[in-house]
């Protein structure tokens, strides 16, 4: 599906999300060459940023359902660029008072970044009414956290190329404040889009809202929809950021030894590059309804599980590491297989009405809040052993296909699936 107007810039919006998140590990990897960095820097770094998009994905996605979704989006990119420039531009000093700034300013853009995710997702569900593959719309916009994941590692080999050697202290900042630019450009594109939402009345949309929260928090069908978004979300994000955030330090293990920043960049961004195919061939079966978003969701936890039990048997009987590496390689395609794509665009098919930025926004928050479990455990089980941290991430994705087998309704998203095209029997 090729990106329409309307969903440019929750597709920018999605890219900055991801380059972002990413940055900190190959950026703290430079820094530590020039500036004496203690243990604790890395991991609060990783998970602070999460701790502000709880914030962000809570009050944000409200603005969405009471200023317009494309008021909000921009607002919250405005928010994330703020943080991604201060990070790089403010950190000087001691090196407590520089990861201390850094530290603080992330806990800024996570704000901004986690209002992204319920107000891109509503945005592009949203962005055609002509249109009523609202799934395929918000898949696509999210496919391009695939390339913003792999982003920052380019520009890390771009700036090593570039740059003398004892510029690393630039080289660490300009990795960190190049986070603002995808956040600024998304905002040019909803400039226009922004006007329509001039004549929203918030006072009456609040009003509605609430309204409408409190009929449907009676419910246990809304309970076990939120349980089957929100839930599905909290298990993923414990796996995949608790992983992927690792990853420098796995990769160093595939190889035995202490690699040099060219060399870690190179292979981090060869495995990371893997999300790419994983995230189209996931888009592309849901834009063509070759199968329900709740069975590949299924199926791509179980493959999560079957990728985790895998690389630990090949790290265990030790064999050779390229053998290895291509395990870590298989490991991220399953990664953004299935419920990278699913958790992100099921709550805009499972709420609608008055309250669908919302409760897009809480269900993200619960993911984010798996992210920092995943960000603050993982490690903790690393310094005991890979293997702990594989175990744990094997039982969260068998948990996460049980909860979505029990939890997510078929026939809601079979019919938001069939409705571009009633004449095809392709859904599974």
């Amino acid at each position: 599906m090729p990106a329409s107007n309307g969903i440019i810039g929750p597709s920018l919006a999605n890219f900055c999300v991801q380059y972002n998140f990413q940055v900190i590990a190959i950026s703290l990897e430079i820094a530590a060459r020039v500036t004496h960095q203690q243990g604790w820097v890395a991991t609060q770094n990783m998970s602070v940023i999460f701790i502000g998009c709880i914030l962000g994905q809570f009050t944000m996605g409200y603005a969405g359902d009471l200023i317009g979704r494309s008021r909000a989006l921009s607002l919250t990119l405005c928010i994330a660029a703020a943080g991604a420039i201060g990070s790089a531009a403010a950190s000087w000093g001691s090196p407590a008072a520089i990861y201390g700034t850094v530290i603080a300013f992330r806990l800024v853009i996570g704000y901004g970044l986690g209002g992204v995710y319920p107000l891109s997702a509503t945005k592009a569900a949203e962005s055609d009414d002509s249109d009523d593959n609202s799934i395929g719309r918000t898949a696509w916009a999210f496919f391009w956290q695939g390339p913003g994941m792999c982003a920052p590692y380019v520009v890390a080999i771009i700036l090593r190329a570039c740059l003398a050697s004892d510029a690393q202290a630039l080289q660490w900042r300009l990795l960190l404040g190049l986070g603002a630019i995808p956040a600024l450009l998304a905002m040019m594109f909803l400039r226009e889009d922004a006007q329509e939402d001039n004549n929203r009345d918030a006072a009456t949309a609040a009003r509605a809202a609430k309204a409408q929260l409190q009929r449907d928090a009676k419910t246990k069908v809304f309970w076990r929809k939120f349980a089957g978004c929100g839930g599905a979300w909290f298990l993923y994000d414990v796996a995949l950021y608790g992983t992927t955030l690792l990853g420098p330090t796995i990769v160093e293990d595939c190889f035995r030894g202490k690699n040099s920043i060219q060399d870690t960049s190179w292979q981090q961004l060869v495995g990371l590059s893997f999300n790419v195919p994983a995230m189209l061939v996931s888009v592309e079966l849901l834009n063509r309804q070759r199968i329900t978003a709740k069975r590949l969701q299924i199926a791509g936890f179980l493959l999560m599980a079957f990728a985790y039990a895998l690389y630990g048997v090949l790290n265990a009987v030790r064999v050779n590491a390229w053998v290895l590496f291509a395990a870590y390689c298989f490991l991220n395609f399953t990664l953004s297989f299935g419920p990278n794509v699913t958790t992100f665009v099921l709550p805009s098919a499972t709420f609608d009405g008055d309250t669908k930025s919302t409760m897009n926004g809480l269900c993200a928050a619960l993911g984010k809040l798996g992210a920092v479990v995943g960000t603050q455990v993982l490690p903790v089980l690393l310094d005991v052993g890979l293997s702990y941290v594989l175990g744990a991430c094997l039982v969260t994705c068998v948990a996460g296909a049980l909860l979505t087998q029990v939890c997510v309704e078929a026939k809601a998203y079979e019919s938001v699936l069939l409705a571009a095209d009633p004449g095809e029997g392709g859904v599974a």
